[in-house]
């Protein structure tokens, strides 16, 4: 009875092996950091980096955002969302229905390296209101 388990647990990781592997456009697993609320928003989520030597996909998942309405998001030089310098780094794409997608010119180690953070804001409009906030740190 041993030897049929173990047969079907090798069976499974071949073929969990198998599926890991990666494709073109496959994203891979990325590495995910939390989004916080600002300004009792109600907004919170994911941003997760995904490693595109020499750049960095960035995808930004966020709950509780107005639907069908844009949002801002850029990331910012700072060691944490209350020290953030005057001008965004790199804008990204808007957020669209709790979802934005961007490609930056920057390898994720840089903006894994504890001086980033992503910022969204409340609409496109200048001036708007930061909404949620999440560092980019190594693990």
């Amino acid at each position: 009875m041993k030897r049929p388990v173990a047969a079907l647990f090798a069976a499974l990781l071949t073929t969990a092996v198998a599926s890991a592997q990666s494709y073109p456009d496959d994203p891979g697993v990325g590495v995910e950091r939390g989004i916080e609320q600002l300004n009792n928003s109600g907004q919170g989520g994911t941003v997760t980096l995904f490693n595109r030597a020499p750049d960095t996909r960035i995808v930004v998942v966020l709950h509780g955002t107005p639907e069908g309405r844009a949002q801002s998001v850029r990331i910012y030089r700072g060691p944490s969302c209350n020290d953030l310098v005057t001008a965004p780094t790199y804008e990204l794409a808007d957020l669209k229905n709790g979802l934005s997608s961007s490609t930056v010119k920057s390898p994720e180690a840089k903006l894994l390296s504890g001086n980033y953070d992503v910022v969204v804001f409340s609409s496109t409009a200048s001036g708007a209101r930061a909404t949620a906030c999440g560092h980019l740190y190594a693990s």
